[in-house]
């Protein structure tokens, strides 16, 4: 009789304690405190290659920001009048499924490239998307490091009706995020 007495409380126990831990690991992160994510590459200052961002977090899941990256192409190690010189400016904003600055994102940006081959230059506008991951690591999750690719649509300017894709790769950024 007794032991009829305690498998019932027993068995449902059993079936409930699993959904409270299994909810407990479902739950979200807490939103990160931090604010604001300056970023580099600083891999690619080898290669002459130089992008930088500055983002900051509108709401738990939203950011802003802008980019601004350089490249010189040219046929000598050292720069020279001969080299081209691509560089563009952008203004982004990312959604963070769990939270701003923390893990995956999608992104849409708007901005101005230009390409400088030491006779002309020529600007033009573009808009794109990117997707990425973001780690916030460390004891504050205040050291940043991020990937991800897009593509931009180039239009206007020199290239009157036409228009063009250009990827954009994101190799690796590292930050401080505070």
């Amino acid at each position: 009789m007794r032991i009829a007495a305690l498998a019932v409380p027993l068995a449902l126990s059993l079936l409930l304690v699993p959904g409270g831990v299994r909810a407990q690991a479902e739950a979200a992160p807490p939103p990160v405190p931090l604010r604001n994510v300056v970023s580099a590459n600083p891999f690619l200052l080898i290669a002459a290659w130089f992008n930088a961002e500055y983002e900051r977090a509108v709401s738990s899941t939203s950011t802003v920001g802008a980019r601004v990256s350089t490249l010189t192409i040219g046929l000598n190690d050292d720069v020279s009048d001969d080299d081209a010189v691509y560089r563009s400016g952008r203004l982004f904003w990312r959604y963070y499924p769990k939270a701003a600055f923390d893990a995956f994102y999608f992104g849409l940006d708007l901005g101005i490239t230009s390409l400088d081959d030491g006779e002309e230059t020529n600007a033009v506008f573009g808009g794109g998307f990117e997707l990425g991951y973001n780690w916030l690591l460390g004891q504050r999750r205040s050291f940043y490091i991020s990937i991800g690719v897009g593509a931009d649509r180039l239009f206007g300017g020199d290239l009157g009706d036409a228009s063009a894709v250009i990827p954009t790769i994101r190799i690796v950024n590292i930050g401080l995020a505070f």
